[in-house]
């Protein structure tokens, strides 16, 4: 979980960095499109998948903190005492189970 923890932290740093890339292409793109809807269309496109995606490395850093903190409480329990006696608990009732041995039904019942 600590190795899947600190991947998605990774992706999640590329991520802003390739996003700010999107722009210039786009923006080239939509100005040599000058009076067309198509580029208004296509500036708001790249807005909105870079919003996107941004908001996508946000969740991965999360997720990625995430998973590195319950792996580190898994380690920090793995690492506790174990117990020293068994704990038994008697049953307040006296129940008894007839025609039952061992677990299993008894040819009789």
């Amino acid at each position: 979980m600590t190795a899947a923890g600190n991947n998605a932290l990774t992706v999640a740093g590329k991520i802003p960095d390739e996003t700010a890339k999107l722009a210039e292409p786009s923006s080239a793109a939509a100005g040599s499109l000058a009076g067309w809807q198509s580029g208004a269309a296509l500036t708001g496109c790249s807005s909105a998948w870079k919003t996107l995606l941004d908001g996508l490395a946000t969740d991965l850093k999360t997720a990625g903190g995430n998973l590195i903190t319950c792996a580190q409480g898994y380690q920090n329990a793995d690492h506790l005492p174990a117990p020293t006696t068994a704990r038994t608990v008697s049953d307040p009732f006296g129940t008894k189970v007839v025609g039952v041995t061992g677990g299993h039904l008894t040819k009789d019942a």
